[in-house]
């Protein structure tokens, strides 16, 4: 992986994180929602990444 692809990753990952965060300050229970299936969704592309 190129560095420039790390950091577009890195950038993503920080941009969502800080979605959520602020989603989950403001109504709890959504931002607990969106946390969740961010975990899932992530866990799926690493799995379907490796094949």
């Amino acid at each position: 992986m190129s560095n420039e692809n790390k950091m577009l990753t890195v950038l993503v990952v920080v941009l969502v994180f800080a979605m959520v965060s602020y989603i989950a300050f403001i109504h709890p229970p959504l931002g607990i929602a969106l946390g969740v299936g961010v975990a899932v969704a992530t866990m799926v592309w690493l799995v379907l990444r490796d094949k």
